[in-house]
């Protein structure tokens, strides 16, 4: 496959091939060396009936490029008035041009870091709890960090980052032709950023779409790209959790307090299940558009019933649209599905970077001896901390999952010195590190903003 072939197939920029739709004219029929027939053959000539079966062939496929060509003309030109209503409600939301404003940003900034302050607490207070008193202070730890394991969970994180921003390079490859890595790199921060300042991390798409058509990004590829990941990402992050959590009892079978852990381990369970029923029901929608639409209709008339639903029309219409977002851009990826191939591989492979990140932080600040079993359990637990502490609607789960990975993480022996030390090592490095430079960015440019307007007032002057 050419360059040309794989080109725009994310953006929906295919050109169809140009058939005919006329019959094989006679000269196509015969031989093109010799009019006369081959020795053991009969000369034989194409009946009425298949050669309008030819023709027919030929215009159903005609059609159905012309179809296909319809069909992305016309999600290029809505991506495109979706993405101008984005842009103006982005740019006015996060405009600081006024005084009430700014103080606006800063009251939720200082907001932020105070849930920052405060997870921070709850990691420590617990830890303190949990060890009877026993856990050590900050220079004693940082006295006993292991060297070289601290080096490896440095080169782990970076490899994760790299992983991330692969995907996106990637996607931008087969959609407009370069990798373009350098906003690869900037996508993959901004989608960690506002993922971390939003409830149920919901936030990071929106801002990448328009960060991505504001870089000259295609409209098409611009809302393709971080949906594509998103659906392959979660899938097979959810799909090696299941594999995960299917082994952790044997691993929560010491557990001192059996009936929290066994109750974190239910809730993970119907956590995993609803994340992984968005992106199977965008597939089933895809593959079945009449038939998913009808499930969700039903699902939510259940939830109606049920009166965990108030508005069903209003909850039909937000979640038939979004669906609809969703589906549109598999189709466009179904096409040409062994193109998502280097997608799936380097998801498994930054899936497992992702889970094995705790594990080279108990073994670098508990300065534990690695083994693979070790390995495996801190995988299972990870696993369990986070799915059962996604539910809780603060920004990027901040303080649940400090609260669940310090009741779970518990259950390894040798951290209970350090398991406080251990859970914000493994969360600054995953979570509060994203948000501390998207802040610190975001005042770099109001200061460097009010310095170029004071230079831009006295140059008038």
């Amino acid at each position: 496959m050419t360059e040309k072939d794989t080109r725009n197939v994310i953006g929906g920029n295919e050109e169809p091939e140009q058939e005919s739709v006329l019959p094989p004219s006679a000269d196509e029929v015969s031989s093109p060396e010799s009019d006369e027939p081959v020795c053991g053959q009969e000369e034989t000539e194409a009946s009425p009936e298949q050669q309008d079966k030819e023709t027919g062939k030929r215009r159903d496929k005609s059609e159905s490029a012309a179809e296909r060509k319809t069909f992305e003309a016309e999600y290029q030109l809505k991506k495109e008035k979706e993405l101008e209503k984005l842009s103006r409600e982005i740019e006015g939301r996060h405009r600081n041009s006024s005084k009430a404003q700014k103080r606006k940003w800063w009251i939720k900034t200082v907001l932020l870091l105070l849930l920052c302050a405060v997870s921070f607490g709850i990691m420590l207070t617990l830890g303190n709890y949990i060890t009877d008193g026993k856990q050590v202070g900050f220079v004693e730890m940082v006295q006993n960090i292991n060297v070289g394991y601290f080096l490896a969970l440095l080169l782990i994180l970076v490899l994760q980052m790299i992983f991330e921003s692969a995907k996106y390079s990637y996607l931008l490859k087969i959609s407009t032709g370069k990798f373009r890595i350098r906003n690869a790199i900037k996508t993959m921060f901004v989608g960690r950023y506002y993922d971390g300042i939003t409830p149920f991390s919901t936030g990071g798409q929106p801002f990448q779409i328009y960060y991505l058509h504001k870089k000259d990004i295609p409209a098409g590829a611009a809302t393709s790209i971080p949906l594509a990941r998103f659906i392959v990402s979660t899938i097979l992050w959810c799909l090696m959790s299941v594999c995960l959590m299917a082994i952790a009892p044997y691993f929560l079978r010491e557990s001192a307090n059996v009936t929290i852990t066994t109750s974190i381990y239910v809730i993970a369970w119907v956590s995993l299940a609803v994340n992984l029923i968005v992106p199977l029901v965008v597939v089933f929608v895809s593959v079945f558009p009449k038939g998913g639409k009808k499930l969700l209709i039903f699902v939510i008339g259940i939830l109606k019933k049920l009166h965990i639903v108030k508005d069903k029309y209003r909850l039909s219409k937000k979640y038939l649209f979004e669906v609809q977002e969703y589906s549109q851009s598999i189709k466009l990826l179904i096409r040409k599905w062994w193109l998502l191939i280097p997608l799936v591989i380097l998801s498994i492979g930054e899936s497992l970077i992702s889970f094995s990140i705790p594990f080279f932080v108990v073994i670098s600040i508990a300065n534990i001896h690695p083994t693979w079993e070790l390995l495996l359990q801190i995988m299972c637990l990870c696993c369990i901390s986070q799915f059962s502490a996604s539910l809780i609607p603060t920004p990027g789960t901040s303080g649940a999952v400090e609260t669940t990975a310090s009741l779970v993480f518990v259950t390894i022996s040798g951290i209970d010195p350090v398991i406080g030390w251990v859970i914000f090592a493994w969360r600054f490095f995953t979570y509060y590190l994203y948000i501390l430079s998207g802040i610190g960015i975001n005042i770099f440019e109001i200061i460097r903003s009010a310095i170029r307007n004071k230079r831009a007032s006295k140059a008038e002057r």
